[in-house]
């Protein structure tokens, strides 16, 4: 049975839910994913101007960072007033409260005055309920997982407004979003940001393949042409990002992919994710476009997909398909086969470590 804690109340009698959620610390029921939602609200409510707020760990080691309550207040009312929500919309909470997203999700309840309901984080948040939610937000896998259902694009349309983050959204599940009714939103920031500073709408009228800051935010490049974010409402000085973009005009953007994760292969750079971008229609499973040591080239291009059944990845046609969509340079010199990604806690991939877990296996697999 779907368990949902009922939070509508904790904008109406502040003292008394802080009360309420300090209390229910001591009761053993409360073990995991609801038991960081009740703890991050006692934070909330404590002497402290600030909450502590862990990094996710995708691109690195997860570090702790103290956020001004203040500013993930003006952030919650950005949000609220770019999305039109209302007091007592109702919102549902699927996400880790652990991490940025999820308590911003909490505090935008709370300063908007709506009805927030919270079940567990899982694969497909939306499995056996059946209420209707007017605000909620998920990452790419959620949003996938309900799609793959026979009822996917019924249940979808339960939340009127929906923001998904956390990670790249495939051009196959953009696809299935563009013609949904209610409004969605693909959302791009970092804990360093409080949550998102730029929205790229999915669906409808407003369909767009770039980016548009929310107000008070400016951006420019590096010499990288990275993203350099000055947000002084919800951040300190300007933060300096990873992530490749192509401007559009003063305020949208197009992300192309990360610096870190470019491959020097031959002396040519190439990004991962435009590779992927190019092949994601031929894989039905999680993959990713990595490098390996070479003696000849330096690094070689590798396909690591994940899967338990590589076998269907080995046939002519699949590696004949991956030669008429890419150019030479671009192929995969070899594939990689994992039965699970590693992931960080809100389910984002570590493809550093993914690479590594591959090859190792591969050595296993085929001593010399």
């Amino acid at each position: 049975m779907t368990k949902i804690l009922n939070l509508a109340a904790l904008w109406r009698d502040k003292s008394a839910f802080a009360d309420y959620c300090r209390d229910k610390l001591n009761d053993p029921h409360y073990t995991g994913w609801d038991r960081s939602l009740l703890a991050f609200v006692a934070e909330w409510f404590d002497e402290n101007d600030f909450v502590t707020v862990r990094t996710s760990g995708s691109t690195g080691k997860p570090k702790p960072l103290k956020i001004k309550k203040q500013r993930m207040i003006i952030s919650a009312r950005m949000t609220l007033d770019y999305l039109g929500l209302r007091e007592c919309d109702k919102a549902l909470l699927c996400l880790p409260a652990n991490y940025i997203a999820g308590k911003m999700m909490v505090v935008r309840s709370l300063i908007g005055q709506l009805n927030l309901f919270a079940t567990e984080p899982r694969g497909n948040p939306l499995e056996n309920i059946k209420d209707e939610f007017d605000f909620a937000a998920m990452i790419p896998l959620q949003v996938y997982n309900i799609l793959n259902q026979p009822d996917g694009r019924k249940k979808l349309a339960q939340i009127k407004k929906l923001l998904i983050g956390g990670g790249a959204i495939p051009a196959t599940l953009e696809a299935k979003l563009k013609d949904l009714d209610h409004e969605i939103f693909s959302t791009y920031g970092m804990t360093e940001t409080v949550s998102h500073i730029a929205l790229r709408q999915l669906n409808g009228p407003g369909r767009s393949p770039y980016y548009a800051t929310m107000p008070d935010v400016t951006i420019s490049q590096d010499k990288n042409d990275c993203l350099v974010i000055n947000a002084p409402a919800v951040a300190d000085g300007t933060v300096k990002t990873r992530d490749i973009v192509r401007m559009i005009g003063k305020n949208k953007f197009e992300v192309l992919g990360r610096l870190d994760n470019v491959i020097n292969s031959g002396g040519i750079k190439h990004n991962p994710e435009a590779i992927e971008k190019k092949i994601e229609d031929l894989i039905t499973d999680r993959f990713i476009i990595s490098s390996v040591p070479d003696v000849r080239l330096g690094n070689k291009i590798v396909l690591i997909i994940e899967t338990s059944a590589p076998q269907k990845y080995t046939y002519f046609d699949f590696k004949n398909s991956l030669i008429e969509r890419l150019p030479e340079f671009e192929r995969p010199r070899d594939m990689l086969f994992l039965e699970r990604f590693t992931e960080t806690g809100n389910s984002k991939i570590k493809r550093e470590k993914i690479t590594d877990q591959a090859v190792a296996l591969r050595l296993v697999e085929s001593p010399r």
